[in-house]
């Protein structure tokens, strides 16, 4: 497993809705997941994860969100001039 990394993906829905007896309404929507990938990844194969995830976000939240985003995170630490990657 030295050539694998775990990769963490959020995303994150955000934006205003109709709601009957509110003058104002906000709805948020989050998924976060875990995957692991070689450390050969492509950043366009990353961006095709991402991709799959707001589309499924997008069906899930009803209406088009305002705001769609992602984070993808890849933890590392430095060791006697190595880098090992956590999870």
């Amino acid at each position: 497993m030295f050539n694998d990394i775990k990769v963490e993906f959020e995303i994150k829905a955000y934006g205003e809705e109709k709601t009957d007896d509110y003058n104002d309404s906000f709805k948020g929507y989050e998924v976060a997941r875990n995957k692991v990938l070689s450390k050969e990844i492509t950043l366009g194969e990353l961006e095709n994860y991402v991709s799959t995830i707001f589309e499924e976000v997008k069906g899930d939240y009803g209406q088009p969100p305002e705001q769609l985003t992602a984070k993808i995170t890849i933890r590392a630490k430095e060791k006697e001039g190595e880098i090992t990657y956590l999870g």
